[in-house]
């Protein structure tokens, strides 16, 4: 089954709305099976905010919507719970995951370190030729980060970014528990987004890395990756708690 360009997407009340498909892609491989591409339809409706946390997923309008058995579904749903996007209950199906505060912290500061690890692994022929392939999205995050409307497209861009560092890794292992922790992470990544000086701040993170990898200096690289993950660590935390207060 081929991945479509939009696919009707049902949310959580089973209403259906139009959604983009997922861009992530699994490193080192271009085709994904049909759980795969299920999951990853899954996955842009939780990122475009059509399930909350603690919603339910049901199978029977999942497998209606691509008209397949409940088998795939149940693969797919498997594939977003490895990486903790979604839990499994016994008796009461699939949901969001809904992370506290202390979890969303813990799992932003364990992305940081392992990308900066991953960061500072590559070598300088590896960093340069990365800084070339980053180099136009970093001079549109530029742009964007000015625009007050521009947080979803410069969410978009910035997502688009750290898959380009995952798939220059060359430890595959270590690229596919960055890409579950991003995964994780997404909704609370965006949140961390949403101001224009977040993403004024962002923004510059973005540029010193692109300017070290250029350089061949992969540990300032890593030290730009782990900021950029921790400046949005702590804007999600303060706006998790901002709502719990109030």
């Amino acid at each position: 089954m081929a991945t479509r360009k939009t696919a009707k997407n049902p949310g959580a009340d089973g209403a259906k709305a139009e959604v983009p498909t997922a861009r992530a892609k699994p490193v080192s491989r271009q085709l994904m099976t049909l759980p795969e591409q299920i999951a990853e339809h899954i996955f842009t409706a939780i990122a475009n905010g059509e399930y909350s946390p603690g919603d339910r997923i049901r199978e029977e309008v999942l497998a209606e919507q691509f008209e397949v058995s409940r088998g795939p579904v149940r693969e797919a749903l498997r594939i977003l719970e490895k990486d903790a996007v979604v839990r499994i209950l016994p008796n009461r199906g699939a949901h969001v995951t809904q992370l506290s505060i202390k979890e969303v912290s813990d799992i932003f500061e364990i992305r940081s370190k392992l990308s900066g690890t991953m960061i500072a692994r590559l070598s300088v022929e590896e960093a340069a030729r990365l800084a070339g392939v980053i180099d136009a999205d970093i001079q549109a995050l530029d742009a964007l980060a000015l625009d007050p409307d521009g947080s979803t497209a410069y969410f978009e861009i910035s997502y688009r970014l750290s898959r380009a560092l995952r798939e220059a890794c060359t430890n595959e292992r270590l690229a596919e528990i960055l890409s579950a922790l991003a995964r994780q992470t997404l909704r609370y990544t965006q949140l961390g987004l949403a101001t224009p000086a977040r993403r004024k701040e962002s923004a510059r993170n973005w540029r010193t890395m692109q300017k070290a990898l250029k350089a061949g200096n992969v540990e300032a690289a890593a030290d730009a990756a782990e900021k950029l993950i921790e400046d949005s660590k702590r804007e999600a935390v303060k706006q998790l708690q901002e709502r719990q207060a109030a």
